[in-house]
């Protein structure tokens, strides 16, 4: 039986929990520019690192302005979209991207949800201190059984939501002064799940991956198919993934729709059998982002870039070993 308020994926509001932080690791790469437009790895840094890293699709529409931080409104495959964008107000060279894709939100509550994430994770300060670009798009606003919610199409029923990631990625590097190889995706909840089908899908495009409370090959009733399922990379990147335990779940112990914990081993489980570094880590907060792991998440987005080697890879977590686990490393 269905129950009464389905596809509730993700929290409406992400709380980050008070826990300690983790130390950051200082050896972060330095890879050149791919400059604007340049999305075939040809750019002023190392050629051999930027092989195979995804061309620039043409924009399915006309680009919004994304030189300086804001909400925007486009026309994307069709349809009007929305996001947020995140400039850094002293932009250094070459700027790092991040794609942060919120999780489920109800639009009564909070009718602009990037907005919300924007202000709630401080990711102009963050966009100031690491010199990247943050890009936050916008899910789709779906009704269903008469509730409003706005969710990925993690049953990727049409191509609109990657379509909407080739634009934002493509008009961002014809105006803006990007480093393309230094690009990471950043998901929560429902957008840690849609972060596993643009992993799949686009994962050519990634330096690393973070999911939290995420996961992938979901059994929800009301699709024919898996949610987040799971395709093979077309690029084998570092991946972290955390969980919150038993108490990650949706709605909740007793009637257990969603299991986050259990969906984010078996995307582990499936990463590492195609060869990515995996990071797994664990806490006991339940559905949520605590601050030790958004502070493990920042150093994971600033300490990477596409073909080079990840400061995890040689298994030393440091003081997040008492949490995380990795698998594939080299040592």
């Amino acid at each position: 039986m269905r129950a009464p308020f389905p596809w509730l994926l993700a929290c409406s509001l992400l709380t980050i929990s008070c826990t300690e932080g983790t130390a950051s690791k200082d050896d972060t790469p330095d890879t050149g520019s791919t400059g604007e437009g340049e999305g075939e790895g040809e750019g002023e840094g190392d050629e051999d690192a930027l092989e195979g890293l995804r061309p620039l699709a043409e924009p399915s529409g006309a680009c919004p302005d994304l030189t300086t931080s804001g909400f925007v409104s486009f026309e994307s495959a069709g349809e009007t979209r929305n996001a947020s964008v995140v400039v850094p107000r002293e932009p250094s060279g070459p700027m790092s991207v991040v794609f942060f894709f919120h999780g489920l939100m109800d639009p009564s509550s909070t009718p602009e949800p990037t907005e919300y994430m924007v202000n709630g994770l401080d990711l102009q300060g963050l966009a100031n201190t690491h010199n990247t670009v943050i890009l936050v798009p916008e899910a789709p606003l779906l009704n269903l059984f008469g509730f409003n919610v706005f969710l990925w199409d993690i049953a990727l029923e049409s191509d609109a939501d990657l379509v909407l990631f080739d634009d934002l990625r493509a008009c961002s590097a014809d105006q803006l002064d990007l480093n393309l190889a230094r690009t990471t995706a950043w998901g929560f909840s429902g957008g840690a799940l849609w972060t596993t089908v643009i992993a799949s899908q686009r994962g050519d495009a990634f330096a690393a991956v973070v999911e939290a409370s995420g996961g992938s090959d979901i059994d929800v009733p009301i699709w024919t198919d898996l949610g987040a399922a799971y395709e093979t990379p077309a690029h084998t990147m570092p991946v972290l993934l955390m969980s919150g335990g038993d108490s990650d779940v949706w709605p909740n112990a007793s009637l257990t729709i969603v299991d986050f914990d259990a969906a984010t081993d078996t995307l582990e489980s499936q990463l590492a059998a195609d060869g990515h570094l995996v990071v797994r880590c664990r806490h006991t907060a339940g559905h949520t982002l605590t601050s030790r792991g958004l502070s493990l998440t920042i150093d994971w987005l600033t300490g990477h870039a596409f073909g080079e080697p990840s400061p995890w890879a040689s298994g030393d977590l440091g003081d997040d070993a008492d949490w995380c686990d990795v698998s594939n490393a080299d040592g």
